[in-house]
């Protein structure tokens, strides 16, 4: 089977190509670094007066300028070697790899609620921003317990996740965002520098601005996307674990305030408003945060991809960033009608940057984490051919042998994702054998039809990916209407069962039915 899969992947590339050079940085001229500018201010107006087709120009100009540099990235990546082994390591490896984690600085989790307040904990986790870094192991943490088989730790984790969370609320501004803390007061040598210039810059509103140590507005430079998106994100999950209302309400918030900003120029920032607008669709049903955020990626991030799949400004280039933009449209594609004038456009984004991605991975080795990877599994996009999948299947395997091996990316986060990735993914491959039924429509709005090729009775079920069933009913009849209107809008399994037979098919429901001339 192994060598099966590797000479798909090896077909894959040869068919696509190869991708850059590994060593490629972009190298610009002083002529192009003058002609950027000018032409990077008027596509900033362009982008606040939402102007499309004068954006799609000065992106084309963009590209012009750039030349040969386009899509290159800033600075040298650095590329570790992928493991050779291709086998997924298992739940019981995966989850007592998380145990130790958690007991090797297991304070760190018991004070996590601390960094959601913006103090600093006991054991300080290297390179993370506050907020942020606690919401994402916040979710770790739940994703961890939900797969946990010993109930001191599931509860324990449970707990310090709601801890985490809820401490994370009160840190919300009034807009529904999120502020930044002020750093330097831990001499952090990345940051340090970046909010004294900003500081600066405001003159005498940085009075206005910075308060009891909290960057609470952002003079609309679009800064605080970055931190809204993720931890809206880590909120939708906060809720569906342990089924807070004040999650939802919090995620909807966010969704309000990322609903009103500005486009800017930074493609992998935009695309966090459009990871936070998802979350607020699939939580409220309110069709206008799903527009807001195919608007964005139609406005604000197509149109600096080029051909090759890379976005053309050197930051965006690079690996982390263009990884960055995938993970936060993975959430979005599936759930864009079909007969959304956009969709086609979007299609060929997501899967130019996940082929371009996934060529460079196999070409260069690893250079970001695989969180891409591991959305890209679960995508039921059709775009995604059986080779395309199976090249997705080898490389999680050498990723995740490669991070067992040298501990790179490990953290309760990653872990967390990939034993959710194991829940939702086990056996189901086998599962979806051929069955006598039809599905239809899927994706689907407001009701199903099930058409029943050998008139059996059938008792059907509806889970969502906790494996909470959120629909069941017994029919005889043929075809089969199934009035949905009420489940919310996001990915679920129908399971079709027949004596001792069970038929599985993952479906999508978006909602409200959305029509486009």
């Amino acid at each position: 089977m192994r060598l099966f899969l590797c000479v798909l992947v090896s077909s894959f590339i040869s068919f696509y190509g190869r991708s850059q050079d590994c060593n490629a940085i972009q190298n610009l001229s002083a002529s192009q670094e003058a002609q950027l500018a000018l032409i990077i201010d008027q596509l900033e107006l362009e982008l606040e007066n939402e102007d499309l087709h004068k954006i799609d120009s000065l992106n084309e100009v963009l590209k012009s300028i750039l030349g040969d540099q386009a899509g290159l990235p800033e600075s040298l990546e650095q590329f570790r070697p992928l493991s050779e082994e291709t086998a997924w390591i298992s739940e019981t490896i995966a989850l007592e790899l998380s145990r130790q984690l958690i007991s090797n600085d297991s304070l760190a989790y018991v004070n996590l609620w601390k960094l959601a307040l913006g103090q600093k904990p006991p054991t300080y986790q290297p390179h993370s921003i506050f907020l942020r870094t606690a919401a994402e192991f916040g979710s770790g943490l739940l994703k961890i317990a939900n797969n946990e088989t010993d109930l001191v730790r599931k509860n324990l984790y449970r707990t310090w996740a709601k801890q985490t969370f809820d401490s994370l609320l009160t840190k919300q501004l009034p807009n529904g965002a999120f502020p930044f803390p002020d750093l330097r007061t831990y001499n952090d040598p990345t940051f340090s520098s970046i909010i004294q210039n900003f500081l600066n810059s405001c003159g005498p509103d940085s009075v206005n601005v910075l308060q009891n140590g909290w960057i609470i507005d952002d003079k609309e430079t679009g800064e605080f996307k970055f931190d809204a998106g993720i931890i809206a994100n880590s909120l939708y999950e906060a809720y569906y674990f342990l089924n807070d209302q004040h999650y939802k309400d919090a995620v909807i918030s966010i969704g309000n305030y990322l609903k009103n900003l500005k486009f800017n120029t930074n493609y992998n920032y935009n695309s966090f408003s459009v990871l936070g607008l998802v979350r607020a669709f699939q939580l409220s049903n309110d069709v206008s945060y799903l527009n807001r955020a195919i608007e964005n990626l139609r406005f604000s991030i197509s149109p600096g991809q080029i051909n090759k799949g890379r976005w053309l400004d050197g930051h965006n280039a690079s690996s982390r960033y263009h990884s960055i933009i995938i993970q936060n449209t993975a959430a979005i594609s599936s759930l864009i009608p079909e007969n959304h004038p956009n969709k086609n456009a979007i299609d060929s984004m997501y899967f130019l940057a996940s082929k371009n991605i996934l060529e460079q991975t196999y070409t260069c080795g690893s250079s970001t984490s695989f969180n891409w990877l591991m959305e890209n599994y679960l995508h039921p996009n059709l775009l995604f051919t059986a080779n395309f999948k199976d090249s997705i299947t080898v490389l999680i395997g050498k990723q995740i042998n490669q991070t067992l091996a040298q501990g790179d990316y490990l953290d309760v986060s990653l872990i967390g994702d990939y034993l959710e990735l194991l829940h939702h993914s086990a056996n189901l491959e086998d599962k979806f054998k051929k069955h006598p039924f039809l599905v239809s429509p899927n994706p689907f709005s407001e009701t199903m039809l099930i058409q029943n090729f050998e008139n059996q009775s059938l008792e059907i079920q509806i889970t969502d990916l906790l494996g909470n069933i959120v629909f069941e009913q017994k029919h005889n009849s043929n075809p089969i209407t199934l009035n949905l209107s009420s489940l919310k809008s996001g990915n679920y399994l129908l399971v079709l069962k027949h004596k001792d037979e069970s038929f599985f098919q993952k479906i999508i429901k978006f909602y409200p039915p959305l029509s486009y001339a």
